[in-house]
């Protein structure tokens, strides 16, 4: 009866644990797309008579060649560079989409800790390493 008990209890923390990160993979995306599409609406205000070559590619300008850059990019508040702030912004939700996973991953480590599976928190905790570092060192 005691042990019923106790998984009873583990049971409703893992419920608990399930809505979180539903949650938090709902409202991850939500926000992607809130802060892409702001970004996308400021990039059309500055760019929307720009002519467009489809036959040649032009890569990111270096300024948003990393996750730190285009958070200062997407924060700064000078006036010059208005223009781009838009994309920044709009890439600042590709990172958010980006980020939505990774989150997810850290609360399993949580979720396998609180059931105290030591080989899943290992495993998903090198996944998470791998994750992060893919996301900060590019």
């Amino acid at each position: 009866m005691k042990a019923s008990k106790e998984g009873s209890s583990v049971d409703i923390q893992d419920k608990q644990l399930q809505r979180l990160i539903s949650f938090t993979l709902r409202s991850g995306v939500l926000t992607a797309v809130v802060v892409g599409l702001l970004g996308g609406i400021m990039f059309l205000r500055f760019h929307s008579t720009d002519p467009v070559a489809f036959h040649t590619f032009e890569g990111a300008h270096s300024t948003f060649a990393s996750p730190r850059e285009i958070v200062k990019e997407a924060f700064h508040t000078h006036i010059a560079g208005e223009e781009n702030r838009g994309l920044a912004i709009g890439q600042l939700g590709i990172i958010c989409l980006l980020l939505t996973p990774i989150i997810r991953v850290a609360l399993s480590i949580v979720g396998f800790a609180m059931e105290r599976d030591r080989v899943y928190v290992v495993i998903t905790a090198a996944v998470l390493a791998t994750l992060t570092c893919s996301m900060l060192l590019h």
